[in-house]
């Protein structure tokens, strides 16, 4: 009898402490170009994510390269972010990075690249990484691909 008990009790625990999905990656929202200088690009975005479950676990940003009008500008990577049980939250995904090599691209037209700016008042931004959810020895990859043409305020 005090095994049937011991086991159903058991049994009970593990059921009530698993979860049915993994956290849901819902978008990429708020990508903007905070500031723009001769030097320097700052850009940030939210990454937003859902979790069904009462188990929380960490998320973790593997090198989401950041592309500026096809550009290769850079890398966010972040320290591990813990995920809340049951609700919808936010990454923020924020870097500066050196215009430096949109300079190198274009070196034949940097007036021409600097005056396209000034004209359209708009870049194109793209985020493409990975983020990677973690839960004890269960990991799961979030394919990260965005973009999108941002005004510069």
């Amino acid at each position: 009898m005090k095994k049937i008990l011991l086991l159903s009790t058991i049994f009970v625990l593990i059921s009530g402490c698993t979860f049915s999905k993994k956290p849901e990656f819902k978008h990429i929202d708020h990508l903007e170009v905070k500031n723009v200088g001769l030097r320097n690009i700052s850009l940030t975005a939210d990454a937003v994510f859902n979790n069904p479950n009462h188990l929380k676990g960490k998320l973790s940003i593997d090198d989401i390269h950041v592309l500026v009008d096809n550009i290769d500008v850079g890398v966010i990577s972040s320290q591990e972010f813990d995920v809340p049980s049951k609700s919808e939250f936010t990454i923020p995904l924020e870097g500066t990075f050196s215009l430096s090599k949109i300079y190198e691209k274009n070196k034949n037209s940097i007036l021409g690249s600097v005056l396209k700016i000034i004209q359209t008042d708009s870049l194109d931004i793209q985020y493409k990484g990975v983020i990677r959810y973690h839960l004890g020895d269960f990991s799961y990859p979030y394919e990260i691909n965005k973009q999108k043409k941002v005004s510069i305020k």
